[in-house]
């Protein structure tokens, strides 16, 4: 009998955890219930991505523009703003946290997540910021550069030089000039 955990099980045992301490690291009520909330919702979510994606019903997702009818997509301002700094979880819960980033790196290299990752951008979108909190890498969506296209360089033009000691004058300024007696040998 083989009493290995599946991936979602261990991906649920990580966040389980995560929610566990949270309440324990001194952060803001707020921001704490925030938090709390959403790696809930993370959770919820992957791990049904996760079990589509086994049984090979993951949803592909399209954006769709807004019709006219809808008008201009609006986003509101958060209720709450989280840190974004990479690793601010980490500061917060020192080896607490850093432990659950080392157990949800190891079960996002678990062969099954590697590959609902490469096959679902959403499930990327979702765990980038709980993966930054918590200090974890992510070079499976590292994407490459993009190859640069040569650019055709045209030679530049020369410019001209200004005549030496040459100060544009305004016009008739030379004959006004002449005309007092200026410029006269003395």
């Amino acid at each position: 009998m083989d009493f290995t955990p599946s991936t979602s099980e261990r991906f649920r045992t990580v966040l389980r955890g995560l929610l566990a301490v949270l309440g324990a690291w001194g952060l803001d009520g707020v921001i704490a219930m925030h938090l709390y909330n959403r790696v809930g919702r993370i959770a919820g979510r992957i791990e049904r991505m996760l079990l589509r994606f086994q049984a090979g019903r993951l949803w592909r997702v399209t954006q769709r523009a807004p019709t006219k009818a809808e008008g201009p997509l609006v986003r509101r301002k958060p209720a709450v703003i989280l840190p974004r700094r990479f690793g601010w979880l980490v500061l917060a819960g020192k080896h607490h946290a850093a432990s659950i980033g080392l157990q949800l790196q190891t079960v996002l290299s678990a062969p099954d997540m590697t590959e609902l990752l490469a096959a679902s951008p959403a499930a990327v979108r979702l765990l980038r910021p709980l993966c930054r909190a918590l200090a974890v890498e992510l070079p499976w969506t590292q994407t490459p550069p993009k190859p640069r296209a040569e650019r055709t360089r045209h030679p530049r033009k020369p410019r001209p030089k200004p005549e030496p000691f040459k100060i544009p004058l305004p016009r008739g300024a030379l004959t006004w000039a002449r005309r007092e007696g200026f410029g006269k040998p003395c």
